[in-house]
């Protein structure tokens, strides 16, 4: 969908769906699995959960710049998830465009720490 061009998504409400729809999921999956590491390695509950990230900075686990950009993507889904009637498409485009390197980032940072190369 990041090939689709902002008129195109601004005019069609089933790609802006789909686009919201798998941006939340992603952003889930990333805070389950910050969740899942949390738990494992026995580290201190975030007191919110958008602090999952910054739990996985402090410990070095992931960069503190990629945790802080990833705690705005956690703001974003309760956006998404909370606040469907006032979601700003231009918003959700110009993160499909720009913060989706965040997503592999983070899993090459999680991968490169927790699997066997």
């Amino acid at each position: 969908m990041q090939d689709v061009p902002l008129d195109e998504y601004l005019d069609d409400d089933n790609i802006q769906t789909i686009v919201e729809r798998k941006l939340q999921l992603a952003i889930q999956v990333c805070m389950d699995v910050a969740n899942y590491l949390i738990g494992q390695l026995g580290l201190a509950a975030p007191d919110a959960p958008e602090n999952v990230f910054q739990a996985l900075g402090r410990e070095g686990i992931i960069d503190k710049e990629l945790a802080s950009h990833m705690a705005g993507m956690v703001r974003f889904r309760n956006i998404l998830v909370h606040d469907y009637l006032e979601i700003d498409a231009r918003i959700v485009y110009s993160n499909l465009a720009e913060d989706l390197k965040d997503f592999d980032e983070y899993a090459r940072q999680i991968a490169g720490r927790f699997l066997e190369q």
